[in-house]
C-alpha cells in the first residue's frame, strides 16, 4: 500500500513538474510571439514613414537624400524576414492542400504532415546556413553602407535572423505534426474495433 502510494504521490510531482514546465514555456513563447509581432509592426511603420519622408523630400523640397533609400532598403529587409519567421509560425507559409482530397485516413494524412515538416525545417536549415555564412563574411569584412556609413551586418543580419525563426518554427511544427500523428494513430486504433463489432 505505502509503495502505491510513493508511486502516485511521485507520478503526481511529475505531472506537476511536467504542467509548471509547458506553462513556462508557453509564456516565454508568447513573450516572443509579442515582441517578434512588435518588431514587425515598427518596421512596417518605420519602412512607411521612411517611404512618406522620401517622396516629400523628392518631389515636394526637391532635395533628395539616399540614406533614406539605404534605411527604407533595411527596413524591408528585416520587415520581410520577421514576417517570414512569423508566417511559418502561424502555418501559413504556401503548402499545397490536395493531400486532403486523396487520402481520407487522418493518420495518413498527419504523417505525410509530419515528413513535409522535416523537409520544410531541413531546406530551411540549408537556407539558414548559406544565410549565415554569407552574413558572418560581410560582418568579417567590416563593410559599411555607402551614405549612412552603418555596417552592412545589419543587413545581413536581418536575413539571418528570419531563417533562424523559420527553422526553429518548422522544429516545434513537426513535435506537434508528431505529437498529432500518434493521437490520430490512437484514434484509428479505437475506432477499428468498434467497426469490427459493428459488422
Amino acid at each position: 500500500m505505502k509503495t502505491k502510494n510513493l508511486e502516485g504521490a511521485s507520478l503526481s510531482a511529475q505531472d506537476d513538474l511536467l504542467d509548471k514546465t509547458n506553462m513556462s514555456i508557453k509564456r516565454i513563447a508568447k513573450i516572443f510571439d509579442i515582441l517578434l509581432q512588435i518588431s514587425m509592426i515598427f518596421t512596417g511603420l518605420g519602412l512607411a514613414v521612411l517611404i512618406f519622408a522620401q517622396v516629400i523630400m523628392r518631389y515636394v523640397l526637391e532635395s533628395p537624400f539616399a540614406g533614406t533609400e539605404e534605411a527604407a532598403i533595411l527596413l524591408a529587409l528585416w520587415t520581410y524576414f520577421l514576417g517570414m519567421g512569423y508566417a511559418t509560425k502561424e502555418r501559413v507559409h504556401i503548402h499545397g492542400g490536395i493531400v486532403n482530397l486523396i487520402v481520407s485516413d487522418p493518420f495518413k494524412i498527419q504523417l505525410i504532415r509530419f515528413v513535409g515538416s522535416i523537409i520544410c525545417s531541413i531546406t530551411a536549415c540549408i537556407f539558414g546556413y548559406y544565410a549565415c555564412k554569407y552574413g558572418f563574411f560581410v560582418i568579417e569584412k567590416g563593410r559599411m553602407s555607402l551614405y549612412l556609413h552603418w555596417p552592412k551586418g545589419l543587413w545581413s543580419a536581418g536575413m539571418i535572423f528570419g531563417f533562424v525563426l523559420m527553422a526553429g518554427y518548422f522544429i516545434l511544427q513537426i513535435v506537434t505534426d508528431f505529437n498529432a500523428m500518434l493521437d490520430a494513430k490512437k484514434q484509428s486504433k479505437l475506432i477499428s474495433p468498434s467497426l469490427k463489432k459493428d459488422c
